[in-house]
This record gives structure tokens, C-alpha cells and sequence, in this order.
């Protein structure tokens, strides 16, 4: 609810820079006095990094990518833990525009990890609908011979692949 809330505050002093108060809470339906809360925290974001840069799209973008990035590679792949990747985070400066804070980390990794299975699990059952369609269609034309080497070895060859079968002699075979 609350993120929502700041993207449309966001959104809407973007498009209209020179908007009071009273007409970014109208549009928005946000109190005024949360409108003037999240202009004063992007003013002092703006003072304490040297730049705006992450008020832009390109910025918000950019942050999302790099953190996305930094977790996967050191905290899913790497093992390093949130609490590790958070102060990282912090070395950077990153924490005065994005929660970078050990609990948002493990919550970020987390929800990766659940979309990294999802997307697995997408991909199996794509693999397997594939399968299936092809299992349907699929000719198979199969050439059979026995051969005597120890034993007598049933060889069959797919003949339009070229796949080779082979089977021995079980012990107790009728």
C-alpha cells in the first residue's frame, strides 16, 4: 500500500515539477502532510549523495539492477551473507536511496531464489509439454538382429536416428 503510494507522489512531481502541496495530495489522494514528507526525504537524498541522478528512471533502474546483481552473485552464488552484503551496500553510500538494510537483503535474496525456481519450474513443464507433443508424433522405425559374442545380444537400431538398444540376457529370461 504504502509503495504505491510513494510511486504515485513520485510519478506525478516528476510530471509536474512545479506542483504545491495541495495538488500532488489531490491527485495523489496522499495526506499533504505525506506528500511534504517525501519531498523533504527526496531533498535531503538529493543533499547527502551530490546528486539527483536516483530520482531519475535511469537511476531507479540502475540501483535495482546493481543490487539485484550484488546479491546473486555474492549471496546466492557466492554464499556471502546478507548481513555481509549489506554493509558492502553501505561502503557504497547506497543506503540514503534504497533499503539496503540486512532484513531487506534476505528478503530480496529470498524472493530471487523463489523466482529463480519458478523460472525452473517453467521451464520443466515447457520441456515436458514438448516432450509430450513430441512423444505423439514421433516415427520410430527399428531394425532388429541378435549378435553372439559371450552370449547371444539382441541389438535394435532406430533406423531413421541411428540410436543403438542393446539388450543382454537376463539371468532368469523365458
Amino acid at each position: 500500500m504504502l509503495k504505491t503510494i510513494w510511486k504515485e507522489i513520485t510519478g506525478h512531481l516528476q510530471t509536474n515539477e512545479s506542483a504545491t502541496l495541495k495538488e500532488v495530495s489531490e491527485a495523489t489522494g496522499a495526506p499533504i502532510s505525506t506528500v511534504a514528507y517525501h519531498k523533504s526525504r527526496n531533498a535531503d537524498r538529493i543533499a547527502s549523495s551530490g546528486t539527483d541522478q536516483w530520482e531519475t528512471a535511469w537511476g531507479q533502474n540502475f540501483l535495482k539492477r546493481m543490487i539485484i546483481s550484488v546479491i546473486y552473485t555474492f549471496g546466492i552464488k557466492g554464499g556471502v551473507g546478507s548481513k555481509r552484503i549489506s554493509e558492502h551496500l553501505g561502503h557504497l553510500q547506497i543506503e540514503g536511496v534504497a533499503a539496503v538494510s540486512e532484513s531487506s537483503i534476505y528478503r530480496l535474496t529470498n524472493e530471487i531464489i523463489a523466482n529463480i525456481l519458478w523460472y525452473k519450474e517453467l521451464q520443466e513443464l515447457g520441456l515436458k509439454e514438448q516432450a509430450h507433443s513430441t512423444m505423439q508424433e514421433m516415427e520410430v522405425v527399428l531394425g532388429l538382429d541378435e549378435t553372439w559374442l559371450d552370449e547371444m545380444l539382441l541389438v535394435c537400431q532406430d533406423l531413421i536416428s541411428g540410436y543403438l538398444f542393446l539388450k543382454s540376457q537376463a539371468n532368469k529370461e523365458m
